[in-house]
């Protein structure tokens, strides 16, 4: 997958439910996850950063339209006042991110090296940045390569009530060289 945009579609009618922008710079997504309560979907992309967005439920949507400017809408828009001005461009109004973190890709195997690629990968390489949920408010990211590494990060609320993504470990399982 490529691109900015996240759409999320309903499994029982195939409306839209939301569209949510990963960043302004063009990305291959590598892997998407959504929590075990499925309130929150989890983004890691080529850029080496994860993402992490609130995930709208549909029984959520009405109350949310019955009052325009709720809770929610204000601190996962980046641009704050400026997403309320009808004729800038779209994407001072999306929906973006309520935490992000950078995570480490790895470099590539070197060539000719004896790596067997998972079903359903193409090129041979190995996945990079691959997302796990080992609860709702923490979150495993698995990198590949020369330096295979597995990295935890954990969902914290801070003192000024924002949400954060904070890298609380890592662990190498493949050696260098």
């Amino acid at each position: 997958m490529q691109g900015t945009l996240i759409r999320i579609f309903s499994t029982s009618n195939c409306a839209k439910i939301a569209e949510l922008r990963r960043g302004v710079d063009h990305a291959v997504i590598f892997s998407l996850a959504i929590s075990p309560s499925n309130t929150l979907l989890a983004v890691t992309s080529d850029k080496s950063t994860l993402h992490v967005f609130d995930l709208p439920h549909p029984r959520n949507l009405a109350r949310r339209s019955q009052s325009p400017s709720s809770p929610s809408e204000e601190t996962t828009n980046k641009w704050g006042i400026l997403g309320k001005i009808p004729l800038l461009p779209r994407v001072f109004s999306d929906v973006y991110s309520f935490a992000s973190a950078h995570f480490e890709t790895g470099d590539d195997a070197p060539p000719g090296s004896h790596y067997a690629p998972p079903l359903g990968t193409s090129f041979g390489r190995p996945s990079k940045g691959v997302i796990g949920w080992a609860n709702d408010h923490t979150i495993l990211v698995i990198g590949a390569g020369r330096e295979g590494r597995w990295e935890k990060f954990v969902l914290r609320e801070g003192e000024d009530g924002k949400r954060y993504c904070v890298r609380e470990g890592w662990k190498r399982y493949l050696g260098g060289g």
